[in-house]
Parts: structure tokens; sequence; C-alpha cells
């Protein structure tokens, strides 16, 4: 029993540090560029998938599927989103909605390549040339990592000039153009970056859970999911996706143990109109607007 309590809040910590940098990911492009995609759960799926199919149909390292993942992931992103840049709000966030579900239903009917419905199951070979690990510890490690280099560099672009020019960008785009930046350049950049970041919370997912299939990796759900937790914890800012991931991952995993799919949803819902009611800026978004000056 304490084995099983271990592992289960082990699960839940490795996967609040992975929901947290896939946040920390989307929070790039959203909460500095206003870039606000629902297309995420397409290069995490992408990322996961070419990982896994280079090794179990190829038998190439985890790690050079990784790196093929990161290209293949980066190059979609700037050939799907250059186009929708054109579009604003609400039709740039449905246009990129498109992204996902035709990954989803080709990913469905390639069975040669992707084995369909059916899924792949990546085999059991624990070490670090495969980034499989007996312990849960080593994936939290790995997991914990990964958040915070995706924290580091949203401080980074927070407080650099990239992020200066996204800000301005987000706020006035027309405006910004006037002053000399380059707007779709700027944007081109964030794109690849958080697209990157997605493809590698991808790669990790694979050779955590050890078996995907399309639903699992390109579902809208997970676009949606990403989205809520910088929402929850503070859009445009660094520590809003920790906090968001904190916050809910837990109590997501609590509710689906306890209360099932319909109670669950209704929860968490409640949780994302008490948030936008009550602290429309988020929790970090609030808390710095409380602070004393």
């Amino acid at each position: 029993m304490s084995a099983f309590f271990n592992d289960y809040y082990l699960n839940i910590a490795v996967m609040t540090c992975l929901w947290a940098a896939l946040s920390g990911a989307w929070n790039l492009m959203a909460g500095y560029g206003g870039l606000v995609s629902l297309g995420q759960s397409a290069f995490f799926g992408i990322g996961a998938y070419v990982t896994a199919i280079a090794f179990t149909r190829y038998g190439v390292s985890p790690w050079l599927g990784l790196i093929a993942g990161i290209f293949i992931t980066t190059g979609l992103a700037v050939a799907i989103s250059w186009p929708c840049f054109r579009l604003r709000g609400a039709f740039f966030s449905l246009a990129t909605l498109v992204f996902p579900i035709a990954m989803e239903i080709v990913a469905n009917n390639w069975s040669d390549l992707t084995r369909g419905p059916s899924g792949i199951a990546i085999p059991f070979q624990p070490g670090i040339s495969t980034f499989i690990f007996s312990s849960r510890w080593a994936y939290l490690v790995a997991a914990f990592a990964l958040m915070m280099t995706v924290y580091a560099i949203t401080r980074w672009m927070h407080r650099g000039r990239l992020g200066l020019y996204l800000i301005a960008v987000r706020d006035d785009e027309a405006t910004a153009a006037s002053m000399g930046i380059k707007t779709v350049k700027v944007k081109l950049i964030v794109t690849m970056i958080s697209a990157a970041l997605t493809a590698v919370g991808g790669f990790f997912y694979a050779q955590y859970i050890l078996f995907l299939d399309p639903p699992s990796v390109f579902s809208i759900n997970i676009s949606v999911q990403i989205a809520l937790l910088s929402i929850i914890g503070g859009l445009g800012t660094p520590l809003g996706p920790i906090v968001g991931s904190l916050v809910m991952t837990p109590l997501d995993g609590v509710l689906s143990q306890f209360f099932g799919g319909g109670p669950r949803l209704l929860i968490y819902g409640a949780v994302l109109l008490g948030t936008v009611l009550l602290a429309p800026r988020g929790i970090v978004g609030t808390l710095k607007a409380w602070r004393p000056t």
C-alpha cells in the first residue's frame, strides 16, 4: 500500500512539473506575444510520435529522435503559424485549432507508420541512452529540470529585448511595426521556441508513459489544459504556469480518482470560473497587485 501511494504521489509530482513546462512554453506565445494558440497538442504529439517511431520502428536512439522531433515540429510550426499571423484574436485561435485535429486524423489513418488507433507500445529498456528509468524519482528530476529550463527561458525573455518586442506587438502591432520592430520575425521566433519546448515535453511523455495513441497526445483537451494552467496561474508572468500547475494538476488527479469525469469537469470549471471572476490576472498577477509597494 505504501509503495502504491509513493508511486501515486510521485506520478502527480512528475505530471505537475511536465504540465508546468508545457504551459510555460505556451505562455511564451500567449502571455507575451498575444498569440493564443490552441494547437499546442500538435507540437506535443509530434515530439512524442517522432521519438516513439524512430525508436520502435527504426531502432534510432530516442535522443536522436528528440532532435528530429524538434526540427520537424519547429518546421511545421513555422509553416502552419505564418499564414495564421494574418488573423487576430479568436480567429487566430480557431485557425490553430485545426492543426491538432488534422494531426490526430493523420495519426489514426497512417497505420503503417503510427499503428493507428492501436497505438505504439515502447519497450521497457531502462538506461540513460533510452531515457527510460526504473524509478519515478529519475523522471521527477528530469521533469523538474525541464520545468526550470522553461522558467529560465521565460525569465530571460521577460527581461530581454525579445520580451519587450513581443509585448509591444501584443499591445499594438501597428505601432510596433511603425517603430521598426519586425513583427512577423518576432512572432516566428517565439513560435519556434514554444514549439521546440513543447516537442521536448512530448519526448518526455513518450519515454515516461511508454505508450502512445492519437487521442492521448493530439487531443484538443491537452491544448485547452495547457492554456488553462497559465490563465489560472497568471498569464504573461514567469511563475504563472508553475503556480497554475501546482494548484490544478494535483487537484485534477484527486478529482479524477474520486469523482470521475462528470463531477471532475464541473469542479475544474468552477475553479476556472472563480479565478476569472475573483482573480482575472491569475493567482500570480493578483498577488502582485495586492503586494504593498
